[in-house]
């Protein structure tokens, strides 16, 4: 077995840990080895197969080295910012932040990729002490799953009991002006549903109001709510302070301009309205910002470019 070690590597990891902040724990669960082997590999006291070690070492170093180059390669085509104010992006902070100051529930609804997440989690940057966000998937859509995560997401001890997990949330959240955001919220079931609904009650008791609660999701969530498919959400749907439906027809020239101002800095209109025609297709501007991505990872923006990149990854337009 190997008993000899790759000082320079050993080296290199030191060096990456307190460029990047990082904890060897932290490392070792992305190298994918145990904190142990690696606190003692980089100790020279591993008991172990340290060729084995070393393997996994340096490939992280390689994917990580590749993921740096073509991050590199693309940053000259891409926004400086990670959110962009669109007219839709805009439209959902607002509205989430309407549901925070008036403790009420929205419902903000519609096409997938037109910016809903991403204009959620620029408000939970900006307000990372009175927003809250959970994103629902359908294994944890029920009210254990949803419950669950929220307490989680509020750092309250969890509970096996749900009544006894529901009063815990409410004592943290009770008096606060916090919103909660859901997102994904079309895979909460009915009784979850419910039950988050309630958060946005005043106590009775003591006159405190309610908190804030943004449901975000496709369109089925605000269908059912309005009892299209269920009678029993007829009460839920009436609970209801505003809703906002989001479609991708609805993106608009000047929000192109803002996702891809290289493009626009030199006048592109072929090339921008092309993404233009993506954006407003089922693609949305998720779809439009992939293409642009890979074409830049192409090294070619041109029309031509786009249009093939397009056509290379499946990728309809309306217009083209």
């Amino acid at each position: 077995m190997m008993t000899t070690y790759d000082i320079q590597l050993i080296a290199k990891v030191q060096k990456h840990l307190e460029t990047e902040g990082m904890s060897q724990t932290q490392l070792a669960g992305k190298v994918g080895i145990s904190p142990a082997a690696l606190s003692t590999y980089c100790a020279q006291k591993y008991k172990g197969n340290i060729a084995a070690v070393e393997g996994k070492i340096n490939e992280y170093f390689r994917v990580a080295g590749a993921v740096q180059q073509a991050a590199e390669k693309v940053a000259d085509y891409m926004p400086g910012e990670d959110y962009i104010p669109t007219s839709i992006s805009e439209d959902v902070y607002q509205s989430i932040r309407f549901a925070q100051l008036e403790h009420c529930m929205v419902v903000l609804h519609g096409d997938a990729g037109v910016g809903k997440t991403k204009a959620a989690r620029h408000f939970l940057q900006d307000f990372p002490s009175s927003a809250v966000y959970v994103s629902i998937s359908p294994s944890t859509g029920t009210l254990a799953g949803a419950i669950k995560l929220l307490a989680r997401a509020l750092r309250v001890p969890e509970s096996r009991n749900k009544m006894d997990q529901m009063l815990a949330i409410r004592t943290r959240l009770e008096g606060t002006n916090k919103v909660i955001i859901i997102d994904e919220a079309q895979h909460l079931k009915y009784a979850a549903l419910e039950e988050l609904r309630t958060l946005t009650d005043a106590n009775t008791a003591t006159g405190e109001h309610g908190v804030g609660v943004a449901l975000i999701g496709n369109t089925e969530v605000y269908s059912r709510m309005q009892g299209k498919q269920q009678a029993q959400f007829a009460q839920l749907f009436s609970r209801i302070r505003m809703q906002r439906q989001y479609a991708t027809r609805r993106v608009k020239r000047e929000d192109v301009d803002k996702l891809f101002p290289a493009l626009a800095t030199r006048g592109a209109d072929k090339e921008l309205e092309f993404l233009l025609g993506i954006c407003r297709s089922p693609w949305g501007i998720r779809g439009a910002a992939n293409v642009y991505s890979n074409a830049a990872n192409n090294e070619n923006v041109e029309y031509k470019g786009l249009y093939a990149m397009a056509a290379h990854m499946g990728i309809g337009v309306i217009g083209a």
